[in-house]
């Protein structure tokens, strides 16, 4: 039988410590009781009894601790297979000998724990049970408090959406839920509109077990006061509700367009998602779901819908074709746009006030009905559901994962054939490198093929014996350097080192770090959509078989657990690192500012084969457990580094790309008759030495003569046609397990605090990175936005001045910002295959059953 102190003696030795705690406060308890003193007929040897019992009983902890620092998977035996069998024991100053043995059981995935203890001749036994949750029992589990924002931007044929077989869900913050699509109405009256099928049921949760325990409701937006228009009474229909221009807000509408289903059933869920994804009427209809749709007031009557006098009476409102959502004018001279629902409206203390309309926690009997009449009870909860145990990770659990790694895994502790990149992305690396010019901080990436990784102690004949299956232990690669891991064959990862398909189904590998993991997918399509099926997104994937084999054929996808307390990044295959010479030249730093030369929409020597090629792109992660920082937003948990989308629905854009084109002492020449804010000529220092935009023969103007609409690469216009012309994110799916979870803050000495995530990912100019653009110009002509600027105004924040002020905002500020990083995506996560179990441990569940012996 194996004796666990042996590894994990710090544990053992903390909770050994516990223990003696428990044994003396119950001794001043009873000295406190004067029992030594008072005649209440207890013996010494009653006495003795009761003090072993006490000290048998707490010695769980020293077990329960050692469990739990390896995150409840049991140690590994000489094969490297779980153990079965353990121990730990030890002796106390006062003579006690104590004893717990723990079996585990496979098949329950329970550990049954035995305690004995001995003092003078009495002895005393104790036994518990504790049930380990595996990685792959949830869908997606999160301990924050803070909101999961399920969104989805204009795009019809891109759902968004979390479906989870018969796995579980579990959130403590509130689900948002948020649909921003085009839907025609006359905003002549509250009528509403017809609903776009399916496109505006593209929002889907599926669940065994859905819990939200900060509730569920569509996400609020403030009702701005709209421009005059003489095509409708849109002014007329809002008045009560709207804000003037630059005042506070009132009112709250809900986002823009778009309803959410919730089911329980997974066929149907799979069947929604594929129909929204190809826009096609059949085969489930409107009806079909119907009860299913989350209610967009709980309550009703006849719209606008005031949530701050509804009473909870059990109604609610429910029937999309019935919402009124508007778009239109606004912000005076600026003449923003917007889209709302307006059909129900709550004022802005409504989240104080308990009266939001679609908030499950302030209408109850509402939301109860609704959960009842879509057979949802038992399947949905939201502030009824209890607290899901959830570990809390240290820098004893990684430490415990490095111990595993070093016996039967792999732990890289050097560089692997390493590339220097300067992440650009990241907000702190980009303020330093301001401030000091310094490329210090440029990192070293290792680039790791897992096919060419050796993994200790690996036995492929225990892997394909089937009696092993559910004995096999966790292999840990433990990165110790920041790394991409990269998927070089078209089969998927590791088809030489793991070519059996009963091994791929069988190893659960962990990739964990402390520092910044990257996957780098592959690509097997490399037509351009410039060229050929401009609908189709090009898909890049990762850990999953692209060779196009035939069905039943393919290489079955590996078992894989990613644990970082960063957030994991992806790259295109084709991705060109930042390296220092290439940082100082085009992205100078002096006078404590960046003076960029290009920014990441015009980086044509990275970009060229990569973004201008295939524009959006659909990025597939096949059969990945995330173990990730809770702090993070669960629906976001990938950042996708690099180029993967560019035009956007923002003002800002319009000025910054066009100053990000210029050259000082060079116009941008016109295009008419277009406007120079739009567009222009290709202006002939496109072939200078160090020139700030792509060559004439670049992919970033597909042989036009001009500059693409909005100065971005002309695949992305390609792109918007047919049912995706208000497609402008690329798309991530994860078909496998979200985990969230809280990092202890404790730092050890040496090491970093693992609550805190080491990087500040930037996104497009939405950012407060000091960079002038002074060297740089633009026109503005324009009659909305901005004041209108003559040529080769300097790109100064003055110079972006709204046309309307902003109470006392008079300028943009981020219309003079560059991107550095533009990787906006739609979030869709889906339940992975049934193979995909026994990931490895993450939680124990206290049965809280002990049955108890003692005698002479």
């Amino acid at each position: 039988m194996k004796r666990i102190e042996k590894n994990n003696s710090k544990g053992q030795a903390a909770l050994i410590f516990v223990a003696g705690l428990c044994l003396a406060g119950f001794i001043i308890l009873m000295s406190s009781l004067d029992v030594f003193t008072r005649d209440y007929n207890y013996k010494a040897r009653d006495f003795n009894q009761v003090l072993l019992d006490e000290t048998t009983s707490s010695t769980f902890s020293i077990m329960e601790a050692a469990l739990e620092r390896r995150m409840w998977e049991p140690p590994p035996d000489s094969a490297c297979m779980k153990s079965k069998d353990f121990e730990v024991s030890g002796v106390l100053p006062n003579g006690i000998t104590w004893n717990v043995k723990a079996r585990y059981n496979p098949e329950t995935k329970n550990f049954e724990l035995t305690a004995t203890g001995s003092y003078q001749k009495l002895t005393s036994l104790f036994k518990k049970k504790i049930k380990v949750m595996d990685a792959s029992d949830y869908l997606l589990l999160s301990t924050s408090n803070n909101s999961i924002y399920l969104d989805r931007l204009y795009n019809q044929t891109a759902p968004a959406a979390l479906i989870a077989r018969d796995r579980r869900v579990y959130t403590k913050g509130p689900l948002v839920l948020g649909g921003n699509l085009d839907r025609p109405n006359p905003k002549t009256n509250w009528n509403g509109s017809p609903a776009l099928w399916p496109a505006e049921w593209g929002t889907i949760i599926q669940g065994d077990r859905m819990q939200f325990a900060g509730g569920i409701y569509y996400r609020p937006y403030s009702v701005p006061r709209p421009n005059p228009d003489a095509t409708s009474n849109i002014e007329a229909l809002l008045a009560p509700y709207s804000d003037a221009f630059g005042a506070a807000q009132t009112h709250y509408s809900q986002f823009g367009g778009g309803s959410a289903v919730f089911t329980k059933d997974y066929t149907k869920a799979i069947t929604l998602k594929d129909q929204v994804s190809a826009g096609t009427p059949g085969p489930l209809s409107k009806a079909n779901v119907a009860t299913e749709v989350y209610p967009t007031a709980l309550f009703n009557g006849a719209p606008p819908l005031r949530a701050w006098t509804a009473p909870d009476s059990g109604a609610y409102f429910s029937d999309p074709d019935r919402n009124s959502i508007f778009y239109y004018a606004w912000g005076e001279d600026n003449n923003y746009g917007v889209r709302i629902d307006a059909t129900c409206l709550s004022r802005v203390d409504a989240f104080t006030s308990n009266k939001y309309c679609s908030h499950s926690e302030h209408f109850p009997r509402a939301f109860t009905n609704w959960r009842r009449n879509a057979d949802l009870e038992g399947y949905l909860f939201t502030s009824d559901s209890s607290e899901v145990p959830a570990p809390k990770l240290s820098w004893d659990n990684l430490e415990a994962l490095e111990d595993d790694a070093r016996l039967c895994g792999a732990i890289v502790n050097a560089p692997v054939a390493p590339y220097t990149d300067c992440p650009i992305w990241d907000h702190n690396f980009l303020t330093n490198y301001a401030t000091t010019g310094s490329t210090s901080a440029c990192i070293q990436m290792s680039s790791i093929d897992l096919d060419t990784l050796t993994l200790n102690n690996l036995n492929f004949s225990e892997l394909d014996d089937p009696a092993n299956k559910d004995l096999l232990l966790r292999r840990v690669i433990f990165l110790k350097v920041p790394a991409e891991i990269k998927q070089t064959n078209a089969r998927g990862l590791m088809p030489t080192r793991v070519p059996g398909n009963v091994s791929r189904k069988n190893l659960s590998v962990w990739v964990v770090s402390d520092n910044l993991v990257s996957l780098k997918g592959y690509q097997a399509d490399t037509t351009s959509p410039m060229t050929v099926d401009p609908d189709r997104l090009r898909e890049v994937v990762f850990n999953k078989d692209a060779s196009g084999a035939a069905p039943g054929t393919e290489t079955e996808p590996m078992l894989m657990t990613i644990l970082s307390p960063d957030k994991v990044h992806l790259l295109s295959p084709f991705y060109v690192p930042i390296t220092p010479g290439y940082l100082t030249t085009y992205y100078p730093a002096s006078g404590g500012k960046i003076h960029p030369v290009r920014h990441n929409i015009t980086d044509f020597p990275r970009y060229e084969n990569d973004a201008y090629t295939y524009g959006y792109r659909r990025y597939i992660v096949n059969n990945v457990s995330l173990i990730a920082n809770a702090n993070n937003n669960p629906a976001q948990p990938f950042y996708l580094q690099g180029l993967w989308s560019a035009p956007d629905s923002s003002a800002s854009q319009f000025p910054s790309n066009q100053c990000m084109m210029s050259l000082a002492g060079q116009v941008l020449p016109p295009n008419p008759p277009s406007l120079a804010t739009h567009s222009s000529l290709i202006p002939a220092y496109h072939s200078a030495v160090d020139s700030p935009i792509p060559p004439a023969t670049s992919k970033f103007y597909n042989g036009k003569a001009f500059i693409p609409n909005f100065y971005v690469p002309d695949v992305f216009w390609a792109q918007r046609v047919g049912t995706n012309i208000g497609r402008d994110q690329s798309e991530v799916v994860l078909t496998g397990i979200n985990i969230s979870v809280d990092f202890d803050t404790f730092t050890p000495p040496g090491k970093r605090n693992l609550g805190n995530s080491f990087y500040n990912e930037t996104e497009g100019r939405n950012h407060a990175i000091p960079v002038d653009l002074s060297h740089k110009h633009f026109t503005w002509d324009a009659g909305n936005y901005y004041k209108l600027k003559s040529p080769a105004t300097p790109c100064l924040v003055t110079n972006m001045e709204y046309r309307t002020a902003i109470g006392t905002d008079l300028y943009e500020d981020i219309a003079a910002n560059p991107s550095f990083n533009n990787g906006r995506q739609v979030y869709l996560q889906v339940s992975p295959s049934n193979d995909f179990r026994n990931l490895g441990a993450v939680v124990g569940v206290d049965q809280l059953v002990i049955e108890t012996k003692n005698g002479n």
